[in-house]
């Protein structure tokens, strides 16, 4: 059965396309079909990630924490995520499956936010990057992966950690 969206087969509600300017601090929510009536989120933690041979990467957190409403936000300053820091691009928020909710001051709030960002390589076993693309010898947690996903890579790494389905597509 298609979406309002237009997508057939997967996991993610449809919520509101929108072409707005993300930036740090925007925080986002997210359904799963599994969870009717509650809410997942996440928060734009930079919009200068580089990734590989692409800059200006969207890097967001996703919190390990379901709310009853858009405006049931997690305690940002615990920084307790569901998954480790994700690269992806914007397609979540185009394509109305990612709703901004508010804006955030990381500037007044530095402790929302990670000192630093180090991803794995899935290519190579032990390489490890910074959020600049550069190789580091020591990366510190959470470590993600260096690799640049979408809406649809976060749907499908939640519901494999919540033990749901995957899509089929």
């Amino acid at each position: 059965m298609a979406t309002k969206s237009g997508v057939d087969s997967v996991n993610l509600v449809f919520l509101q396309k929108s072409r707005k300017r993300i930036k740090p601090g925007t925080v986002f929510v997210f359904q799963l079909i599994f969870e009717p009536d509650k809410f997942r989120f996440g928060m734009v933690a930079s919009t200068t990630l580089i990734m590989s041979s692409c800059d200006k990467v969207t890097l967001v957190y996703i919190y390990d924490y379901l709310g009853n409403s858009k405006e049931d936000f997690p305690d940002f300053a615990a920084k307790k995520l569901l998954l480790p820091p994700q690269a992806i691009n914007t397609l979540g928020w185009s394509s109305g499956f990612f709703e901004t909710v508010a804006y955030l001051d990381l500037d007044k709030h530095p402790e929302y936010k990670f000192p630093q960002h180090h991803f794995a390589s899935f290519v190579r076993k032990g390489v490890y990057y910074d959020e600049f693309n550069n190789q580091v010898q020591d990366p510190v947690e959470p470590l993600g992966v260096h690799g640049l996903g979408n809406h649809r890579t976060v749907e499908d790494k939640v519901c494999d950690k919540l033990g749901y389905p995957c899509s089929e597509d």
